[in-house]
């Protein structure tokens, strides 16, 4: 079941918003200027998102995975080029901590960082759609995109996918937050946004 262009013109305005608290939160944490770009929706194969980011140079990533479940069930994916993963915990704890401690707090600082900033996006999607979602806890991968984003038997469903790319202007970090929902739960957001759209006519 596809979504009309009508309906992912309204799930991107429905993601903008939850995009803006996430800028926000990332502003507060890095004490630096977000700019986020506007959110790209579309029907797509993980294996189609995973060579579009590749094209974007993001090959090999630092990935915080997280799952919410509801009336949809979505997985989050925000991801860091690798090489760029441990500027952005050192802007975040402060520039005085050894490059050599940052190894030891990478994984926890990212989750915390994935953590805040998946919920925000999250929490601003389930205020204007009316959702209530549950979240598992963050988790942190690192390697090549297509490791991270495809199983082996799952690189050719179609999904429903949120590319961001965002820039913290401290250090010019380019990440990219893909959200992909399980083929039923398309059907299930098909009739939420068309009661959205109801509801603004």
């Amino acid at each position: 079941m596809n979504l009309t262009d009508t309906e992912l013109d309204a799930l991107t305005e429905v993601f903008n918003v939850g995009v803006g608290r996430a800028a926000h939160a990332l502003s507060e944490l890095a004490r630096s200027t977000v700019r986020l770009n506007v959110p790209k929706v579309e029907m797509i194969s993980k294996q189609g998102v995973t060579d579009g980011l590749t094209q974007q140079g993001a090959d090999r990533i630092c990935a915080v995975r997280q799952e919410f479940s509801g009336v949809l069930n979505t997985e989050a994916v925000l991801m860091f080029p690798v090489q760029q993963s441990l500027q952005l915990v050192q802007l975040m704890v402060g520039s005085d901590v050894p490059l050599e401690q940052l190894g030891e707090m990478e994984q926890e600082a990212l989750a915390e960082i994935g953590n805040i900033l998946l919920n925000s996006v999250v929490s601003g999607i389930a205020d204007v759609l009316g959702l209530q979602f549950e979240g598992t806890l963050p988790q942190v991968e690192m390697g090549p995109l297509e490791d991270v984003l495809c199983s082996r038997d799952a690189s050719d469903d179609e999904v429903l996918s949120l590319q961001i790319d965002f820039a913290i202007d401290a250090l010019e970090i380019q990440g990219f937050l893909v959200f992909l929902l399980d083929v039923q739960s398309i059907a299930s957001l098909k009739s939420t946004v068309q009661t959205f759209l109801g509801s603004l006519s």
